[in-house]
């Protein structure tokens, strides 16, 4: 087994883990976004950010649902998989003139 893998003993901390780390991807992704959109100069492309960053926010809303709904914390846990595209976002976006 993995790194990640042994607090998960059941098919329900399996779940529960998957939640967190969704959870943790969505959260990012609402600070990302209007940072994104920020440096968008092309209306189309700012939109779409800005677009995407409300479509995120019902996630986060669902999410929490379903965490109150299955009697979990609603609680994230890293997620070094969004944390790298963010990154890698912020680096070309630095890299591009407009």
């Amino acid at each position: 087994m993995g790194l990640f893998t042994r607090d998960i003993k059941t098919m329900n901390d399996l779940f529960v883990h998957q939640l967190q780390d969704i959870y943790y991807a969505e959260k990012q992704l609402v600070k990302a976004l209007p940072k994104m959109a920020d440096k968008a100069t092309d209306k189309q492309l700012k939109d779409g950010f800005l677009t995407h960053l409300e479509e995120t926010k019902t996630h986060v809303q669902r999410l929490e649902e379903v965490f109150r709904m299955h009697g979990a914390e609603i609680k994230a846990v890293d997620c070094p998989a969004i944390d790298g595209i963010i990154e890698e976002a912020d680096e070309v976006a630095g890299e591009v003139a407009d």
